[in-house]
């Protein structure tokens, strides 16, 4: 069941992220003064835009700040695909699915891959807007790659659940073995 939820998965974030939902989910933003590519999102790519108010001395910290938020973002369109999607799981399922956007890895993920799009400094108007972008191809086969390493992690726990459950059980003795054993025992002072 849980091949299903994560071949599930990975078809529902491609179709997700090259579909109409993020255009209509985020759309796009105008801020007076702000560049034309501000608040626009490319086809092949999630991103982000921040801006503040500011010159050169505020661009490092608005590149921090564009990441953070493009970290929020990947993980919040992972979060609307699974409640959009996964209905009346049972809670190992569930569980599985929780596991996928509560990746330790993404922001790291998010960082290596991400791209400054675009940068602007207007010393007139005080301010530093930023554009950066994941590409959708890369988050797609970081999902998949993260899904199969999930169903890994779910196939050795239940490998050991089941080795647990044989250990706690009682196991059927032949009635040879019981009498050499109980010999042995009784033989020894």
């Amino acid at each position: 069941m849980l091949a299903i939820i994560a071949t599930a998965m990975i078809k529902t974030l491609t179709s997700y992220l090259f579909g109409s939902y993020l255009k209509a989910h985020y759309g796009s933003v105008e801020i007076d003064g702000a560049p034309s590519w501000y608040g626009q999102e490319p086809k092949e790519a999630v991103c982000v835009s921040t801006y503040n108010k500011g010159g050169l001395d505020k661009l490092e910290i608005t590149k921090k700040e564009s990441k953070i938020k493009l970290r929020k973002k990947v993980n919040h369109i992972l979060q609307i695909v699974i409640y959009k999607n996964f209905k009346n799981l049972t809670p190992d399922e569930d569980a599985f699915l929780n596991s996928i956007y509560k990746d330790k890895k993404l922001p790291l993920f998010v960082d290596a891959n991400m791209k400054f799009q675009n940068i602007k400094v207007d010393d007139d108007k005080h301010m530093v807007f930023i554009r950066s972008c994941l590409d959708k191809e890369a988050l797609i086969n970081y999902e998949k790659n993260r899904v199969k390493e999930l169903k890994k992690d779910v196939t050795y726990y239940k490998e050991d659940k089941a080795f647990d459950e044989l250990d706690d059980k009682p196991r059927p003795q032949s009635g040879t073995a019981d009498k050499f054993f109980n010999q042995l025992n009784k033989e020894q002072p």
